[in-house]
């Protein structure tokens, strides 16, 4: 029996820069993600699927492995303390924890304003409004809004405490 992951694909899905997608991965189903072109973003947010109520906690997943960034090997955990999701594989080695995603007035003050009137489908996105999206398909809402991961964005602490974004994290491919 072969055990190369590309024999137990169940779907494959690219999604274009800005949009968003949702998906429950059962026990047992790996989910792998893949900057094809490099310097992406993906902001995640996870579940129970069992009970929506149980959810990532960024606290625990952090103190408890010792960490400040995700990578291989890492877990993430939930407000429970039970494990929700594992990193067994990762070639990019640094996905951040602490920053959470974009609103809507940083995409505009950094690209300008671009609505749906205008730009039709080409209108300018933010991570905030896209996750709402999302839940509002599991039939959560704001109030369900929990802490993010933000992977292949790397941001480094200073010893100052100060943070820095790391431009270009990810490789194509990675």
């Amino acid at each position: 029996m072969n055990n190369d992951i590309t024999d137990r694909i169940i779907t494959e899905n690219i999604i274009a820069g800005g949009w968003n997608y949702s998906r429950i991965i059962r026990r047992g189903q790996a989910l792998r993600l893949t900057d094809i072109e490099g310097g992406g973003n993906v902001s995640a947010m996870f579940y129970n699927a069992a009970n929506f109520s149980e959810r990532f906690n960024l606290g625990d997943t952090l103190k408890i492995q010792h960490i400040c960034r995700l990578t291989r090997n890492c877990c993430i955990y939930s407000d429970m303390g039970r494990i929700l999701m594992s990193v067994p594989e990762d070639t990019c080695g640094w996905h951040d924890m602490l920053c959470g995603c974009a609103h809507a007035a940083l995409i505009e003050k950094k690209f300008g304003k671009k609505e749906y009137q205008e730009a039709h489908n080409d209108f300018y996105r933010n991570g905030y409004d896209s996750l709402l999206v999302e839940l509002g398909k599991h039939g959560m809402t704001k109030r369900d809004f929990t802490e993010i991961i933000n992977f292949f964005s790397k941001v480094v602490v200073d010893d100052t405490g100060a943070m820095s974004f790391v431009e270009n994290n990810a490789n194509p491919g990675c």
